[in-house]
C-alpha cells in the first residue's frame, strides 16, 4: 500500500491497489466453484472481515499474483491431509513392522506410474489444467523476485531468454504439441557461441573463452601460494587441497588467516593479488570491471531506463523495476519478525539490521558514535567536517544529506504526500505524520527502561530519560544554567530578554506561557496530589505542593542555616535578615 491512503480497491493479501476480484464472490475456475474468503479462512485460519460500508466492500479483494498462490496453498494443503490420512490408516492396519513393507510398496507404486499418472496423483485434473495454463506467469514472479543479487549479465541474459520464451508462446498455438522439440529449439538458440575445433556450443562468449584454454593448453590459473600455474580453475582448488593444507586448515601466507576450505582461501588470496578497478571521478574501487562501469553511470548521468507511468528515468533497468513498484503499491518482500513489507529486498535487509538485530559495525573515528551502514555514518561525519554538499536551488539552503534536501524541497513546491486516514490532514513528512497518526490510534510503541511510561515517538522517550540520567545539554549562555531539551532553554531565555510573545485574549494580559495562563481562566486542574487529592493547573504549583508532605526543603541560608520549601521564602528571609542589620 503507498504512503497515501486514496485507493478504490486493495488487495487484503499484499496490499496492492487496484480493482481485483471480491473475497466474497463465489468464482468458477476450470469448473471448481471458489469463495477467497472461505480458501483463506480453511487454508490458513485467517478470518479477513470486510469493513462496513462502500469503502469496506472496494478494499475486500484479492489480486491477480495473491490469487494462484492462495489456490496452491489450499491445494497443497489438501495433499498433505490426504498422504497424512492414507499414512496414519496403513500405519494403524500394518503398525510399525509394516512399515519397510510399505515404503517399498509406495515406491513399487511409483516405478509402475506413468508420468501422466504421477501428475494425475500429485494435482487434479482441474487443478492441473490451471498449472499448465499459468505456467509461465509463474515462472516470471520466481525470475523477478530472485534477480537482485544476480550478475547484471545474468540479469540481462535471462531477460532476454525469459521475453523469447513469452513472444515463442504468443506466436506458436501448438507449443503444447511437441514440448519436447520447443525445448531443444529454445537450448539450440540460448547456446549461440561454437568452439571452432571441437564444435561445443556455449551460452556466454566467457564461458567459451574458459573452454579454448583447453584446446591452447594455457595455464591463467595461478596459485599465489607456490607461483604454480594450472589450466582449469579445478586444478587450482584440488592443488590447494592437496599441497596448502597444515592440521586440516588452509592458512594465507600473507596475513595468517586460517580458513576452512580450499576454495575460500583461494577467494581470500585475490583480495591481496587481484587488481581493483578504480573510478576515474571518485577513487572508489571495484573488484569487476562491470561493478566500475554501472558505477560510471552515477557520474555520467546515463538513464536509458524510463518508466511509462512517470516519465522518470534511471541508470539500472533494476532500479526501475523497484520504482514501478510505487505505482502497483507492491510490497513483495516481508519481515519474518515483523510482518512489515518493503518494496525493495534492500529496504528489508536494513530494516532487519536495524530494528531486529540492533547491529552497528561502523564507528565514527571522531566521536565513536556507531551506525548500522556506510552512508549513515558518512551522513554523521560531516557534522564534523562541516561539509554541506547538498543545495537547495531555490534558496541556496545546504544540506549533508540528499534526503534532507529532497524534504526540504517541499517548503517550495507546496507537497504534502503523506495523508492522515483519519482526519485528511496532510504532512510533508513521514516522521511527523507517523506521530499524528498515534494521536488518533493511541499507539505509543516506545517505553523507558526505567520507569516503563509509554511514549508515542522515540524522540519523546530520549529526551525522558535524562530525567534519569540527570543529563542537561542545553546550558543558557547568560546564567549557565542548564535544561533537559530546547524547549526548556527557549522559555528560560524570555526571563532575561523579557519577551513575552502571547497576549490572552480574555485580559489583555502578555503572556509567555499562554496554555498554562488559559487554565486560570477556565478553572481547569488537571494536577492531581496523591496524598490529599488537591488539585493545580500548573504542574510547578504541584511539586511545590507534595514538599508539604515529604518534608523536603532544598532551599537553605547561608548565613544561619535556615531551611526553605521555596525559592521564594528564602529571599523573604534575607530581606528581613538584611532590614535586622
Amino acid at each position: 500500500m503507498t504512503d497515501i491512503w486514496s485507493v478504490n480497491g486493495l488487495c487484503r493479501c499484499c496490499h496492492a491497489e487496484g480493482n481485483f476480484k471480491s473475497l466474497a464472490v463465489s468464482y468458477s475456475t476450470n469448473g471448481v466453484d471458489e469463495i477467497f474468503s472461505v480458501m483463506l479462512r480453511e487454508t490458513f485460519e485467517v478470518n479477513v472481515a470486510p469493513l462496513p460500508g462502500e469503502m469496506g466492500a472496494n478494499t475486500y479483494s484479492i489480486c491477480p499474483l495473491c490469487e494462484p498462490r492462495l489456490r496452491d496453498a489450499a491445494l497443497f494443503k489438501r495433499q498433505v491431509i490426504a498422504c497424512e490420512e492414507k499414512f496414519t490408516r496403513y500405519y494403524a492396519e500394518c503398525g510399525v513392522k509394516g512399515s519397510e513393507s510399505f515404503m517399498k510398496d509406495v515406491k513399487l507404486e511409483q516405478e509402475n506410474f506413468t508420468e501422466d499418472q504421477k501428475e494425475e496423483t500429485l494435482f487434479p485434473e482441474e487443478e492441473r489444467k490451471y498449472n499448465e495454463e499459468d505456467k509461465l506467469p509463474s515462472m516470471e514472479i520466481f525470475i523477478e523476485t530472485d534477480l537482485e543479487d544476480q550478475p547484471l549479465s545474468v540479469l540481462r541474459d535471462r531477460r532476454k531468454s525469459a521475453d523469447s520464451v513469452r513472444h515463442w508462446t504468443d506466436d506458436h498455438s501448438d507449443t503444447d504439441a511437441h514440448p519436447e522439440e520447443n525445448t531443444k529449439q529454445q537450448k539450440s538458440k540460448s547456446k549461440k557461441f561454437f568452439c571452432d575445433i571441437c564444435q561445443k556450443k556455449f551460452t556466454y562468449n566467457g564461458s567459451l573463452e574458459v573452454h579454448m584454454k583447453i584446446h591452447t593448453g594455457e595455464k591463467t590459473h595461478l596459485c599465489q601460494l607456490c607461483d604454480t600455474k594450472f589450466v582449469h580453475n579445478k586444478d587450482l582448488t584440488k592443488h590447494i587441497e592437496e599441497c596448502h593444507c597444515i592440521n586440516g586448515k588452509y592458512v594465507c601466507s600473507i596475513c595468517n588467516k586460517s580458513l576452512e576450505k580450499a576454495s575460500l582461501l583461494k577467494k581470500h588470496l585475490k583480495s591481496h593479488f587481484d587488481d581493483k578497478f578504480k573510478c576515474s571521478y571518485c577513487s572508489k574501487e571495484f573488484q569487476r570491471k562491470k561493478g566500475l562501469k554501472e558505477h560510471l553511470k552515477t557520474h555520467t548521468g546515463e538513464r536509458k531506463y524510463s518508466c511509462d507511468v512517470c516519465n522518470k528515468s534511471f541508470g539500472h533497468n533494476q532500479t526501475l523495476k523497484s520504482h514501478m513498484l510505487t505505482h502497483t503499491g507492491e510490497r513483495p518482500y516481508v519481515c519474518d519478525v515483523c510482518g512489515r513489507r518493503f518494496p525493495q529486498r534492500t529496504h528489508l535487509k536494513r530494516h532487519i539490521i536495524i530494528i531486529h538485530t540492533g547491529m552497528k559495525p561502523y564507528s565514527c573515528k571522531v566521536c565513536n558514535k556507531q551506525f548500522s551502514s556506510k552512508s549513515y555514518l558518512a551522513i554523521h561525519e560531516r557534522t564534523h567536517t562541516g561539509e554541506r554538499p547538498f543545495s537547495c536551488e531555490v534558496c541556496k539552503k545546504d544540506f549533508t544529506a540528499y534526503t534532507t534536501l529532497k524534504v526540504h524541497m517541499r517548503v517550495h513546491t507546496g507537497i504534502k504526500p503523506y495523508t492522515c486516514s483519519f482526519c485528511s490532514r496532510q504532512f510533508a513528512q513521514m516522521a511527523s505524520f507517523k506521530l499524528h497518526e498515534r494521536t488518533h490510534t493511541g499507539e505509543k510503541p516506545f517505553s523507558c527502561k526505567v520507569c516503563k511510561k509509554p511514549f508515542s515517538d522515540n524522540g519523546y522517550l530520549k529526551i525522558h530519560m535524562r530525567v534519569h540520567t540527570g543529563e542537561k545539554p542545553y546550558p543558557c549562555e547568560i546564567c549557565k544554567r542548564c535544561f533537559r531539551e530546547t524547549g526548556q532553554l527557549k522559555r528560560h531565555m524570555r526571563v532575561h530578554t523579557g519577551i513575552k510573545p502571547y497576549t490572552c485574549k480574555i485580559c489583555n494580559k502578555q503572556i509567555g506561557n499562554l496554555s498554562k495562563h488559559m487554565r486560570v481562566h477556565s478553572d481547569e486542574r488537571p494536577y492531581n496530589c496523591n496524598v490529599c487529592n488537591k488539585q493545580f493547573s500548573i504542574s510547578g504549583n504541584l511539586k511545590l505542593h507534595m514538599r508539604i508532605h515529604t518534608g523536603e526543603k532544598p532551599f537553605a541560608c547561608e548565613l544561619c542555616s535556615s531551611q526553605f520549601a521555596q525559592s521564594s521564602a528564602l529571599k523573604r528571609h534575607r530581606c528581613s535578615r538584611g532590614n535586622d542589620g
